[in-house]
């Protein structure tokens, strides 16, 4: 009787440990597996990760294991395995499973990870049939307690298998582009602006030429390999890279692999400071990438941004911008709520007249930077035109949407950073004739900057938006403080506990009149 209980109790343990880790797994996928930052996420959920009511519930089994080694107390080991099928049975009925917005995919690595799981519980198992079964309990019981520490640790063991085997894609990737010596590659980097730039990129690029661009987000050592191993052809002739950093090395780790012949800087600012730091950091790890091109590459860099115009650029360079000070600049500009139009003063020939449905500065100034690629490049007139009309808004960067009841939705929800968030404010703000609503939680990752960004947001907030939804009450204290400092009207300032609620709060207040915008939705591993 007693083995059959303590295997089912194993098994209790088993189901309910796949749901806890499942989560804590989802959080190392979002940290993009850097166990360092799954730390930080530890410590800053420390009540989540350390949970006392699970922690006092198995402590009374645990206990009573410990007692029956001093007690003779005829069936407590029986009662005692009771106790704990009861306790594990509550918690597995109990055990909420947290919202994912963005949705947790079980990689190959992933099942790496789950497969030294169920090692480690096949030998638990054994150990519960052959020796102690009291201790082997006590064992399962603390690593319940504690399951998140569990799957830092079992990640921690898988660490050499994943080292060796992203060697091994590395080395495919490279051979890969090896044997298409005719491919060039665009290298893209910056504190923000990457992905937006990229699409632009690759749609005017694609009027003459066979491309391939990293998808969607996809800016890691990793992502860039996977997307050579399953994308790249003979056909191809550009491709077009999005490198993101968060620690210096990052972009020459990507660089080494693809060897650039063109790079694209965005903007040098303060994003990532809790990995990198100091503003410093950022700027030597951007310039990676410059560092890595040939003496025959070129480097086209964001003339407007005063950190770059700082930085010392020794290889061949193309500055762009919104002014005369670049060499390739926009001017006549008119931005309306159903786009932009601004011609491109191109050295030496006529300016390009450009119509797009993108909003705010900085899409016209990612733009400016493109046609500056195109012309390098040898695309017609003609060709960058109609690359140009073609140019649609990446999802939840700056993307206009009509609501049904006729109000207008500014989804700018992915990922904000501090230049990105000052234009949609001031886009929203243009809209003088409307209801201007803001929802956002702010800006994260900002290290020791994190409460002056904030403050400084919600004193651009105030001057741009009729209604303010906060989301997140810890996160929104320093936005709130700066909107304050503008003395604005406490009745049109909303706090919302989660997204949900604020959509929700949004609903009672939006008219036809309106035009919302959605800046920032903080990923899981902020909620």
């Amino acid at each position: 009787m007693e083995i059959i209980l303590l295997n089912l109790i194993l098994i209790l343990i088993l189901v309910y440990f796949y749901k806890v880790t499942r989560h804590g797994l989802h959080i190392i996928q979002l940290e993009n597996y850097y166990l360092d930052r799954y730390i930080v996420w530890m410590k800053r959920y420390i009540n989540k990760v350390i949970n006392l009511k699970i922690i006092i519930l198995l402590l009374i089994p645990s206990a009573l294991i410990v007692l029956e080694n001093f007690v003779k107390v005829p069936n407590l080991i029986i009662y005692t395995l009771l106790i704990e099928i009861l306790i594990l049975c509550y918690l597995i009925v109990n055990f909420k499973k947290p919202k994912e917005k963005k949705p947790f995919v079980v990689t190959a690595r992933i099942k790496r990870v789950y497969t030294t799981c169920l090692v480690l519980f096949a030998i638990l198992l054994f150990c519960a049939n052959r020796f102690n079964h009291g201790l082997v309990l006590l064992i399962a019981n603390i690593c319940t307690m504690f399951a998140y520490v569990f799957v830092y640790i079992v990640s921690l063991i898988n660490m050499p298998i994943e080292r060796g085997i992203r060697r091994g894609f590395c080395k495919d990737a490279k051979k890969k582009l090896k044997e298409n010596p005719n491919l060039k590659v665009i290298g893209i980097t910056g504190s923000y602006g990457k992905t937006s730039t990229k699409y632009i990129i690759n749609t005017i690029l694609s009027q003459k030429y066979n491309t391939l661009m990293t998808p969607e987000s996809y800016n890691t050592t990793m992502g860039v390999v996977r997307t050579i191993n399953e994308k790249l052809t003979p056909m191809h002739q550009l491709f077009i890279c999005e490198m993101g950093a968060k620690y210096v090395g990052d972009i020459k780790e990507i660089t080494d692999i693809v060897n650039p012949t063109y790079g694209v800087l965005t903007a040098i600012g303060p994003q990532h400071l809790d990995t990198f730091k100091t503003l410093e950091n950022v700027k030597k790890t951007k310039l990676e990438l410059i560092d890595s091109l040939p003496e025959d590459g070129i480097a086209f860099v964001n003339w407007e941004d005063e950190n770059i115009r700082g930085a010392k650029i020794t290889k061949n360079m193309i500055t762009f911008g919104l002014s005369k000070k670049a060499d390739y600049y926009a001017t006549n500009i008119d931005i309306n709520e159903r786009g932009s139009s601004f011609d491109v003063v191109i050295p030496g020939k006529e300016n390009i007249r450009i119509k797009t449905r993108l909003l705010g500065d900085l899409n016209i100034l990612n733009i400016v930077g493109a046609v500056a690629i195109a012309d390098k490049l040898g695309l017609s007139e003609d060709e960058i035109k109609m690359g140009a009309k073609y140019i649609r808004a990446v999802p939840h960067r700056l993307e206009l949407k009509q609501n049904p009841n006729g109000s207008i939705i500014i989804d700018d929800a992915y990922n904000s950073n501090i230049k990105g968030a000052k234009m949609a404010l001031e886009v929203l703000k243009s809209f003088e004739n409307k209801k201007r609503i803001l929802i956002t939680p702010g800006i994260v990752e900002l290290g020791d900057k994190l409460v002056e960004i904030n403050q400084e947001l919600g004193r651009n907030a105030a001057e741009s938006s009729d209604f303010i939804i906060l989301v997140g009450a810890q996160q929104a204290v320093p936005i709130y403080n700066g909107i304050k400092e503008k003395n604005y009207p406490e009745s049109n300032i909303f706090i919302a506990k989660n997204l949900q609620e604020a959509l929700s709060k949004m609903n009672e207040i939006i008219t036809k009149d309106s035009v919302v915008l959605l800046e920032n939705d903080l990923p899981d591993n902020y909620l």
